[in-house]
């Protein structure tokens, strides 16, 4: 009896291996996806440059500055639907409200993180899943910040090490993305999005891992764009509504040098 158990306790891992199902976007994806394009669209105007930027095949990380939680629903519905986006993001970000957790479920993957735990088994459990991901044809959707940034001030926050870990291990490319005008939003208000080309990928260890740190916060702070030609105050519709509807949590949020 002891044989079939082990098979049937082993079966979804293998299942889970297949590189098909980490790039291919399912049809629930692809429709979650064109609602939450149009729904967007219809509150905002979105610019977005640089898709051309965008590799064909998947296996890269796709790293953005942050300022609010539609930084990451602007990369799935500016991106194609396949090959297919993995969020890594904090647990308690991702489930609640139950909103945002039915949305996510539907949209795309999501490789959940404990933000207070620190063990190894945790840790080697995530590096796991980025390189099943990573090897299976998907991208990896990163905020190396690892926070949002408490205001827009043009800068970001310095970048943790772990995009360093999952970049040199897999050697893959890293693919810079910023957002601006995401951090306080109204109806109609212009967002945008400007992706960088790619950096090259390599294999390493820690010095490798350091360098592609490095080379990131580079790349994002090189592609931030100037700050908008102020305008005359005009009524902004619906600011506090839409503002705390993509606020990832009410706290005091670091700001950046």
């Amino acid at each position: 009896m002891a044989t079939p158990r082990v098979k049937d306790d082993t079966a979804p891992e293998v299942k889970q291996a297949k590189p098909a199902s980490y790039r291919q976007a399912s049809l629930s994806f692809r429709i979650a996806q064109c609602l939450v394009r149009l729904i967007l669209h219809s509150l905002f105007v979105i610019e977005v440059k640089g898709l051309e930027n965008l590799p064909r095949k998947g296996g890269y990380i796709f790293a953005g500055n942050h300022l609010s939680w539609v930084d990451a629903f602007l990369m799935l519905i500016c991106a194609p639907a396949t090959p297919r986006i993995y969020f890594i993001a904090a647990r308690e970000e991702v489930e609640h409200p139950a909103y945002r957790k039915f949305i996510i479920g539907k949209i795309g993957g999501v490789i959940p993180v404990d933000r207070d735990s620190s063990s190894a088994a945790g840790i080697r459990q995530v590096a796991r899943q980025v390189s099943q991901v990573l090897d299976g044809g998907g991208v990896l959707g990163l905020f190396p910040e690892g926070d949002v940034s408490g205001i827009e001030t043009g800068r970001i926050l310095p970048l943790k090490k772990g995009i360093g870990y999952f970049a040199a291990n897999s050697g893959a490319a890293i693919v810079p993305v910023v957002f601006r005008g995401t951090k306080e939003m109204w109806f109609r208000k212009r967002l945008l999005m400007v992706i960088g080309q790619p950096i090259p990928g390599q294999k390493g260890g820690k010095e490798v891992a350091e360098r592609q740190v490095a080379a990131t916060a580079g790349a994002l702070l090189a592609l931030m764009p100037p700050p908008p030609p102020q305008k005359p105050k005009s009524r902004r519709f619906l600011k506090k509504f839409l503002t705390g509807l993509f606020t990832q949590e009410v706290k005091d949020h670091p700001v950046p040098d």
